[in-house]
């Protein structure tokens, strides 16, 4: 049997940050813990958190881009993802302008260093006011079903 290791990382999963201990053997997750020398979380993490292993290993979890070939989706290369994306993308903005097009930012991917440093940029060249976060696609629809009640 394999060894087990212990990775140090930060939880992906939401602003919190909180410190996690991912004990692995060769390829496979076997615990998540808090890591207790975590200077802000001290070991403690939510549920969400100690469920990384199996969001790791879900079955249904996407492991590589995909692209729609007729009607059906197949796993492609990041390369060939992004070639997909710039010829679809680019006729639909040139026939119906930048407001075709929406940028979602939330959970999780606004919790890391890249999400920090490019979000902005991003949002600016894209040229479009159709910004959407974690909040209005999960929290503003009770605010407004609150003020019609």
């Amino acid at each position: 049997m394999a060894p087990t290791r212990t990775h140090f990382r930060t939880c992906p999963l939401c602003e919190a940050t909180c410190g996690l201990e991912v004990t692995t053997r060769d390829r496979s997750v076997v615990r998540v813990r808090g890591d207790r020398d975590d200077v802000f979380s001290h070991g403690f993490i939510c549920p969400k958190g100690s469920t990384l292993k199996q969001l790791h290993e879900d079955p249904d979890r996407l492991r590589a881009p995909l692209v729609r070939d007729g009607g059906s989706w197949r796993e492609t290369s990041w390369p060939e993802a992004f070639a997909e994306v710039e010829q679809r993308l680019l006729p639909v903005l040139e026939e119906h302008g930048r407001e075709a097009l929406a940028i979602y930012l939330g959970n999780p991917n606004v919790h890391n260093l890249a999400g920090q440093l490019y979000a902005a940029p991003l949002v600016f060249a894209a040229g479009t006011r159709n910004l959407f976060s974690a909040s209005t696609v999960d929290q503003m629809p009770k605010h407004v079903s609150a003020g019609l009640g």
